[in-house]
């Protein structure tokens, strides 16, 4: 079990964070969340692919995944929703899950008792990337809150529920399989009188996922390596040079220059000055952070297209500077400052000169809608005859 790291008492708006009860959270987040649950199903089109396959399925019992690998487990459970309620109840099904999120991150930085948990999942309820896809029909937020519901439960020795939960959230959405073996490792490196229990949840873990992925492996007729073909378009547009650049902007324009300029500040300042950062720089917890952390940005390197994929490690990022800023809470306000600016405002350093097709950019500053307002405005003229 993690030893505490000691923080400096605060006043003032700090301290009313620090005291929030988790429920207060829970209703910000939805009055945040539930207003966008009324405009359509999302802005991104494979929302409407997802109620087209689970539509099929359930009809025709012949499985077409909405797209590859495929995403078994939300698809269904979509399905179900938009039969009762359409658009309206599938995305409270996201706000559901969002909300679920939120509580089991702030149960699980208490457990391995990282600082300010409130203030940090302050900063990851009001992330755009968040915020949008909290609302939309769409798999992300499934994933990541039957992953964080799962990492809580095998936090607790609830084994049972843990597994299942974490092979849901692998059902949901492949990817996550590999934010889940990291995790699996650490509670087995750091627990070690549960290590039969854990190894047994593994491979429960691994037989149920197995389980949930037989239809999307039927349809590629059991040929594995088809997972692995990708349509990204023209190989011309995916040079070296044009794949870093994307995966370069895109990490920028995750979090919005501003936050990502104060990022590199408080990097700066804990490499400059050591004292400013807290935490015991080298233990377990850190290692498995900067491991979930280093893993998704190889994995986006690979398939640097939608910034989303990026979502995985933002609670791991929030985990890593709540420990390293234990003593320093105001940098983490400020933070929480910039990155719901980006909700409404970006500076962008660059445009395309072919929107998705591209292959050369200009360079310069430009102010644009931020990611939560051009959710909204591509949501509100998808929603016009």
């Amino acid at each position: 079990m993690e030893t505490p790291i000691k923080t400096e008492p605060t006043n003032g708006f700090l301290e009313l964070i620090a005291h929030l009860p988790v429920w207060s959270l829970v209703v910000l987040a939805a009055m945040l969340y539930i207003p966008l649950a009324f405009l359509g199903y999302g802005s991104d089109s494979d929302s409407f692919n997802v109620v087209r396959t689970g539509q099929y399925f359930v009809e025709t019992l012949d499985y077409i995944p909405s797209r590859l690998p495929g995403y078994f487990v939300h698809e269904v459970f979509v399905y179900f929703l938009n039969l009762a309620g359409g658009s309206l109840l599938s995305n409270l099904g996201s706000v559901a899950m969002a909300l679920l999120m939120l509580v089991s991150f702030n149960r699980v930085c208490r457990i391995l008792l990282v600082p300010h948990p409130n203030l940090l999942t302050l900063v990851l309820m009001i992330h755009p990337f968040v915020w949008v896809n909290a609302a939309s029909t769409i798999d992300y937020l499934w994933a990541l809150g039957f992953a964080f519901l799962g990492f809580e439960r095998l936090l607790k020795k609830k084994y049972i529920a843990a597994s299942m939960l974490l092979a849901l959230a692998i059902g949901c959405r492949l990817s996550t399989a590999l934010v889940i073996g990291l995790f699996l490792l650490y509670v087995y490196l750091q627990y070690k009188d549960q290590r039969r229990n854990l190894l047994l949840s593994g491979l429960a873990v691994a037989l149920i996922s197995l389980l949930l992925f037989i239809p999307p492996l039927d349809f590629l007729e059991w040929d594995i390596s088809r997972w692995l073909v990708l349509s990204m378009g023209d190989p011309m547009l995916w040079t070296p040079q044009l794949r870093i650049g994307r995966f370069l902007y895109k990490n920028l324009m995750f979090w919005g220059v501003p936050a990502a300029l104060w990022l590199l500040f408080m990097f700066a300042r804990g490499v400059i000055k050591p004292g400013t950062i807290q935490v015991r720089k080298w233990d377990l917890l850190t290692w498995f952070c900067l491991a979930v952390i280093l893993a998704s940005e190889a994995l986006f390197l690979r398939v640097p297209i939608e910034m989303e994929y990026l979502l995985p490690l933002l609670p791991f990022v929030l985990i890593l500077l709540g420990r390293g800023f234990a003593r320093q809470p105001k940098y983490l306000l400020i933070l929480l400052a910039l990155v719901f600016l980006a909700n409404f405002l970006w500076i962008n350093p660059a445009r395309s000169t072919s929107p998705n097709q591209t292959s050369a950019v200009i360079y310069g500053i430009w102010l644009e809608k931020g990611y939560l307002l051009q959710d909204i405005s591509t949501r509100l003229a998808m929603l016009r005859p």
